[in-house]
C-alpha cells in the first residue's frame, strides 16, 4: 500500500477534476434563465450553483475513492492510489460535499419559493426532491452500478437532474399570466411543476452525457470493440438532434410564456449542428481507432461543448439580453486553461 505524502493542492484538484466544474455551473445557470428569462432571483440562483458544484464535486472524489482498489493496479498515478491523499479523507470531504450540496439546495428552494404553492410540485419540494435524487444517482454511479451496463445511463440522469436543478426554484406567480385550474404532476404544458421545454433540454443532454460516458467508460483498456463504441456514438448523434429541435417544444400556458421566433426556429437547430461537426468527427475516430487517447478526446470534446450548448440555450430564452449567454460561454476560459494542467477524465 503506498504511504500518505503531503502534496499541496494540486492533488486534490486532480482528485476533484477540476476543469469540469464549470460545465455544472453553466447547466444551472442555463436552466434558471431558460425558465425564468433572467438571473434577478440571485440568491436562489446562487445556492444553486453552489449546491451544484458541491455535489458535482462530491462524484469526483467518491469515483476515485469507490475505485481505489482498482486504480491501485490501473492507474497508480491518480492522487488516492500514489497517497498524496489518503482514502479516509477522500470518504468524508465526498460525502460531506455530497450533503452540504443538497441542505444548499433546499435552502434555495424555501428562498425561492413565494409562499403560495403547496405539494410536490412546490419549489421547496422540487428542489428537494431533485436533489435528493441527484444525489443517490451519484452514490448509484460511483458506487454498486459503476460495472453494470447501467452506469453511463445513470450519470446522463445525473447530468439532466443537474439541469433540472437549475431550474427547480421556479415559481408560476414569477411568470404566470392567470393562475390555472390545472392541477396534478403533469398539466398545462407542465410537468412537475416545470416547463416542458427544460424537460426537453435535459433528456437531450442526458443522452449526450450517456453516449460519451458509454463511449469512454473503458477508455483505459488497450483494446475495445467497436460495436459499444457505435452504440455510443449513435446515442450522442440521436441527442444531439433532439437538443437541435427544442425549438419545437410547446412553450405557451398560463403559468410560463416563453415564444420562439421563427427565425429562431431555423438558427437555432443550425447552430447546435455546427457545433456538432467537432463532437461527430471526433465520436467517428474514436469508433474507427478503438484507441484510448482518441476516446478520451471523443469524451473530453463532448465536456467542453456543454458549456456551448447551454450559452447557445441561453441565447435562445433570452435573445435580446446577449450578456447572458456571454456570461456562459466565458465559463470556457477556466474549463480550457485548467484543462492544460488537470487531466479531465
Amino acid at each position: 500500500m503506498p504511504s500518505s505524502k503531503q502534496s499541496g493542492i494540486l492533488p486534490w484538484l486532480r482528485l476533484l477534476r477540476i476543469p469540469n466544474l464549470p460545465s455544472a455551473i453553466s447547466n444551472i445557470l442555463m436552466g434558471f434563465l431558460l425558465i425564468n428569462q433572467s438571473w434577478s432571483m440571485s440568491v436562489p440562483l446562487v445556492l444553486l450553483i453552489f449546491a451544484s458544484s458541491a455535489m458535482y464535486l462530491a462524484g469526483m472524489v467518491l469515483n476515485d475513492a469507490f475505485d481505489y482498489e482498482i486504480d491501485l493496479a490501473q492507474r497508480p498515478h491518480r492522487p488516492l492510489p500514489a497517497g498524496e491523499i489518503t482514502i479516509t479523507s477522500a470518504w468524508i470531504v465526498g460525502f460531506g460535499l455530497l450533503i452540504s450540496g443538497v441542505v444548499l439546495a433546499c435552502v434555495a428552494g424555501w428562498a425561492g419559493s413565494s409562499g403560495g404553492h403547496d405539494g410536490v410540485t412546490s419549489p421547496v419540494w422540487r428542489t428537494a426532491v431533485i436533489a435528493s435524487m441527484l444525489a443517490i444517482g451519484i452514490v448509484l454511479y460511483d458506487g454498486p452500478l459503476k460495472r453494470t451496463l447501467a452506469a453511463p445511463f445513470v450519470m446522463g440522469f445525473c447530468r439532466g437532474l443537474n439541469i433540472l436543478l437549475g431550474a427547480s426554484t421556479f415559481s408560476p406567480s414569477a411568470t404566470a399570466a392567470m393562475p390555472t385550474q390545472a392541477s396534478g404532476l403533469f398539466a398545462d404544458n407542465l410537468l412537475f411543476g416545470l416547463p416542458l421545454i427544460i424537460w426537453w433540454v435535459a433528456i437531450s443532454i442526458s443522452g449526450l452525457i450517456a453516449g460519451a460516458t458509454l463511449l469512454g467508460r473503458k477508455e483505459a483498456h488497450a483494446s475495445q470493440k467497436r460495436g459499444p463504441l457505435l452504440i455510443a456514438g449513435l446515442i450522442m448523434l440521436f441527442s444531439l438532434i433532439a437538443l437541435a429541435s427544442i425549438v419545437y417544444c410547446p412553450t405557451e400556458s398560463t403559468q410560463f410564456s416563453f415564444k420562439i421566433s421563427e427565425s429562431q426556429k431555423t438558427v437555432f437547430p443550425l447552430f447546435i449542428g455546427i457545433m456538432s461537426l467537432t463532437i461527430i468527427r471526433r465520436a467517428v475516430e474514436a469508433i474507427v481507432t478503438a484507441k484510448p487517447k482518441a476516446i478520451q478526446i471523443g469524451v473530453v470534446s463532448v465536456l467542453r461543448s456543454l458549456i456551448i450548448f447551454d450559452a447557445a440555450v441561453c441565447y435562445l430564452a433570452a435573445p435580446h439580453q446577449i450578456a447572458y449567454a456571454l456570461v456562459v460561454l466565458a465559463l470556457l476560459i477556466p474549463t480550457l486553461f485548467l484543462g492544460r494542467f488537470i487531466a479531465s477524465t
